[in-house]
């Protein structure tokens, strides 16, 4: 190599060595910066991480214990543990159920995914010193800050057993039957929450036999249908309707006419004595039945007179009755579809006593008034009774939960084409022949089994 060219090669490398000189201060700089900010994002990965498990604990606490503030303390704890910087006592502040315990927050809230849910939100915080990045900043350090809310969040399995038709729904009753009792459900069930008791003789068809309690049927009573005694309760299908429920409750303070028809006391519409908010009755004097038509809305009771025979017409509607409903007399007939009969008193249907009603579907309803899916119900602690030579043909439910309903002196529950007829009562007394059956869907009843499905609560990260 020339003397020229071996200069130009030496002029060249003190050239690179300047570059490297002034760029190395720089990329260091960077490269030292880079690191700082990918620590921040372990760290934020670990604070993160002791904020779910901090959720978790607390969410978990409070499905165990109920109480706010022990939940809250022990997620604040749980947090602590994974290197959250907590003090000795920390704050609990009851009006928003939050504990601030230095650089963890945990609060009992409302659940993200439903409102009737209940949550745990949880928020750790960690200081990170700055230091290359100090060069840029006023500040000595930043704060990394991880949240997460856990909700207790609970799923009900399916049911099991099939649809009860006739259900005693207090646990210290019963479904009794005595005599000859001659039931025929075979595609529904009979459930007590309580025991089952059946002596005499009869034959019990169904789709199986579940009582919370005992179950005793005596050797005469041929039965078909898998017995389960001891197997639980069931909650009231009919509990959470709304607004059968608020009927029912403003029952209470319904006011009208008490309808009483009778040979003796009816007249032609207009006259005294006869109509009763467009209800009237016809034929008296003893020249043949009584005729009594009524109009959906409010009265006090129902009952008969002297004479007879009665026939009851019920128009399509909602007829709330604060008193009680007495067709006992004579021989008497009441008919009606799309109707829902409520009552805040008892009930008794007797002598030769024949009642066919419908209730009406949801889209019934729309057009006529009533409660989709129930026929006859009742706020009645007393006795509802049916007895003699009757027929009790409801499509749909009658619904008692307070009351015993006593059939033991019935001939006829329901008929041999029966399609829809469920019966909900605090207890029930049976004998003679009933007929059951739970194809309610078409006047839209509530679908329910003869065994809960079990209601498991999780916690899950849900924020």
């Amino acid at each position: 190599m020339s003397p020229f060219g071996s200069m130009l090669l030496r002029a060249r490398h003190a050239g690179v060595a300047v570059w490297v000189a002034m760029a190395a201060p720089v990329l260091t700089t960077a490269l030292s910066l880079g690191m700082e900010v990918t620590n921040w994002s372990v760290v934020q990965v670990d604070v993160q991480r002791a904020a779910d498990a901090a959720a978790i604990a607390g969410a978990l606490n409070y499905k165990a214990t109920s109480n706010r503030q022990t939940a809250a303390t022990a997620a604040a704890r749980m947090a602590q543990l994974n290197g959250a910087q907590g003090m000795t006592t920390p704050t609990w502040t009851a009006a928003t159920s939050t504990l601030s315990d230095n650089m963890v927050t945990a609060q009992v809230t409302t659940g993200a995914k439903s409102s009737s849910d209940t949550a745990i939100k949880v928020t750790v915080q960690r200081n990170v010193p700055l230091t290359v990045s100090q060069l840029f900043s006023n500040a000595s350090s930043v704060t990394v800050t991880g949240t997460a809310m856990a909700e207790l969040v609970s799923t009900t399995g399916s049911g099991t057993g099939g649809q009860p038709c006739l259900v005693a729904l207090s646990t210290s009753g019963s479904i009794s039957g005595s005599g000859s009792t001659y039931i025929t459900m075979p595609n529904c069930t009979i459930r007590s929450n309580g025991t089952i008791s059946v002596i005499g003789g009869g034959s019990l068809s169904t789709g199986g036999i579940y009582a919370g309690g005992a179950i005793s049927i005596q050797p005469g009573v041929t039965t078909t249908g898998t017995q389960h005694p001891s197997d639980g309760t069931i909650s009231d299908p009919y509990r959470t309707n709304t607004t059968l429920q608020t009927a029912l409750t403003n029952a209470a303070s319904a006011s009208g006419s008490n309808i009483t028809c009778g040979n003796e006391s009816c007249g032609l519409p207009g006259s005294s004595g006869g109509t009763y908010n467009g209800s009237y009755c016809t034929g008296q004097g003893g020249a043949g039945p009584v005729n009594c038509y009524l109009r959906p809305g409010n009265y006090g009771s129902l009952g008969t007179g002297g004479g007879g025979p009665f026939n009851f017409n019920f128009a399509a509607g909602l007829y709330v009755f604060n008193g009680a409903i007495t067709l006992t007399n004579a021989t008497t007939t009441s008919s009606g579809t799309n109707v829902t009969i409520l009552t805040t008193g008892t009930f008794s249907g007797g002598s030769t006593f024949s009642m066919t009603l419908s209730a009406p579907s949801t889209t019934a309803v729309a057009s006529t008034g009533g409660i989709a899916g129930i026929a006859l119900a009742g706020t009645t602690s007393g006795t509802v009774s049916v007895y003699g030579t009757d027929t009790f043909n409801i499509t749909g439910v009658v619904y008692f939960p307070n009351a015993l309903f006593d059939a033991s002196g019935s001939s006829g529950l329901g008929v041999a084409a029966t399609s829809c007829l469920e019966i909900l009562a605090s207890s029930i007394q049976l004998s003679g022949h009933s007929y059951f059956d739970h194809a309610c869907s078409a006047v839209n009843a509530a679908s329910f089994t003869s065994v809960a499905g079990v209601t498991t609560t999780n916690a899950s990260i849900v924020q």
